[in-house]
């Protein structure tokens, strides 16, 4: 499973990284609640995430309710991201070994960049990543391979230097459009199965696994 000398690491953010299915569930509460429709569950919210909220509102509530429903969730979600938003095993540990190894990271997810880059800065991890590349940075969102493409020449390399690792079939079909190898970890919504039929690179047991693939 060893590769070519690997340079970077780009990351998906939830269900990767860190744990924000409660912030992101009560955004959506707050955004049914002040529409007068009856709130998704938590099991809900958490199967629907992952396109963008304009591609998840829209199949949800329809167009033409995209744009208020966008800004009621980003209203919530700014005053709760960061306390309800915590690092998943073993990610501050992987994080900071491979930086200090001389490996750029970034960070390539679906959420707002905005809210992607205040939650690291909120955890003083800012400074381990080269770039972090979210919604409203690059258009299209994943699976198109821009963000993919946008992280990559900030860190100065080819794909065929860095890795793409992500909790998602929608991560592993980002790196697959991009032609980039691609590691999965089941932390997400998405179940292994799922995982496997989609064929990444590898699948990790857990995030600490690609320290040794890596390095």
């Amino acid at each position: 499973m060893k590769t070519n000398k690997i340079k970077g690491v780009i990351f998906d953010l939830d269900g990767t990284l860190v744990d924000s299915f409660q912030a992101i569930y009560l955004g959506f509460h707050h955004v049914y609640t002040k529409m007068g429709l009856a709130p998704l569950s938590y099991d809900e919210v958490k199967k629907v995430v992952g396109r963008g909220l304009g591609h998840t509102f829209g199949e949800l509530l329809g167009e033409e309710r995209v744009p208020q429903a966008i800004f009621l969730f980003r209203e919530k979600y700014e005053e709760v991201l960061r306390t309800h938003t915590h690092l998943l095993p073993d990610v501050r540990v992987v994080l900071e070994t491979l930086y200090g190894r001389g490996i750029q990271l970034a960070v390539a997810t679906n959420k707002l960049g905005r809210f992607s880059r205040a939650i690291f800065e909120h955890l003083r991890m800012e400074k381990l990543f080269t770039i972090i590349v979210g919604d409203g940075d690059v258009s299209p969102n994943k699976p198109h391979p821009a963000m993919l493409f946008f992280a990559l020449e900030k860190m100065g390399l080819g794909k065929e230097d860095a890795v793409f690792v992500g909790d998602s079939v929608i991560d592993i079909q980002t790196a697959q459009n991009a032609k980039m190898s691609v590691y999965s970890v089941p932390t997400g919504n998405s179940a292994r199965e799922d995982l496997e039929k989609a064929q990444p690179t590898a699948i990790l047991d857990r995030l600490s696994d690609l320290v040794n693939l890596v390095l």
